[in-house]
């Protein structure tokens, strides 16, 4: 993805490529070194994250996009993932980004759904 542009815009296009589960397009934004850090656990490289992350995808009908900051290098973006297993999770994501990839993402959500019996 082009390096001009903002972190705010590389963390929304990821997070609608994510709710397409589109992973050609989440792919041109992950940096080959990636780290993301989840509530499941730390995976590092493109492809295990991108594997984990489209796995997840799969899960989620929708995301609505509540909010949107950044500056510089970083970005937070705060969503709603209606999924038809654990209902809507929101989730906020920590985005670092380098020459307009991201190398670190620190997703957080609450896993009480996740973690219920089924």
């Amino acid at each position: 993805m082009e390096a001009s542009r903002s972190s705010a815009e590389i963390a929304v296009a990821f997070i609608e490529a994510f709710a397409r589960h589109d992973m050609a397009a989440m792919s041109g934004y992950v940096a080959e070194d990636i780290v993301f850090e989840s509530p499941r656990g730390t995976i590092e490289g493109a492809a295990a994250v991108l594997e984990a992350v489209g796995q997840f995808s799969q899960l989620v009908a929708a995301v609505k996009i509540i909010a949107v900051l950044g500056e510089g290098t970083e970005a937070m973006i705060m969503y709603d993932m209606v999924t038809g297993s654990f209902g809507t999770l929101r989730a906020a994501d920590h985005l670092v980004i380098r020459d307009g990839k991201i190398v670190t993402d620190r997703l957080v959500f609450d896993t009480f759904e996740l973690r219920k019996p089924a």
